[in-house]
C-alpha cells in the first residue's frame, strides 16, 4: 500500500504512514474513528479530518476500498479483491471469505457486456464468537 501511495506521486506524510500501517494490521475492517484512535497513540494531535482525507486518496487510488452501511460507521477493507463480507449482526465484526463468488463479475461482464467496476456480497449471521 506504501508502494501505492508513491506510485501515484503523492508525499507520504508520517500521519499518512500511520494511517497505513493501522490499516495494515488491523484486519477488523476498522471505521474511520476506530484509525482516528489508534493513531492518536503515536500522533496525539493527528485529526479526524487527517484520517478521512487519507482514506479519501487511498480510496481514489483503489489501495482500500469504503464498506458502507446502513445503521453503523462506514468500515475500511485492504482487500480490493473480490470477495464476500461476513458480518456479525451482534457484535459488528467483519470478517473476509475469500472463496471465489458464485458469479465470477469477468464471467457476468462477458455474457451481459455490462462493465462492472466494483462488486460486494455480504452474508449478515452470528460469528463463531457470539455463538459460544
Amino acid at each position: 500500500m506504501l508502494e501505492g501511495v508513491k506510485g501515484a506521486g503523492l508525499k507520504l506524510t508520517p500521519q499518512r504512514r500511520l494511517i497505513v500501517e493501522i490499516l495494515t494490521r488491523d484486519k477488523s475492517h476498522p471505521s474511520a474513528s476506530d484509525i482516528f484512535k489508534a493513531a492518536r497513540e503515536t500522533f496525539p494531535r493527528i485529526s479526524l479530518s487527517t484520517v478521512y482525507a487519507t482514506l479519501a486518496m487511498l480510496k481514489r487510488q483503489r489501495l482500500v476500498r469504503e464498506l458502507e452501511f446502513e445503521g453503523i460507521d462506514n468500515r475500511y477493507d485492504m482487500d480490493t479483491d473480490n470477495h464476500f463480507n461476513l458480518i456479525c449482526l451482534n457484535c459488528g465484526c467483519i470478517e473476509d471469505y475469500t472463496n471465489p463468488a458464485p458469479v465470477l463479475p469477468e464471467v457476468v461482464q462477458e455474457q451481459t457486456g455490462f462493465i462492472i467496476h466494483d462488486a460486494r456480497l455480504e452474508f449478515y449471521g452470528v460469528c463463531s464468537r457470539c455463538r459460544s
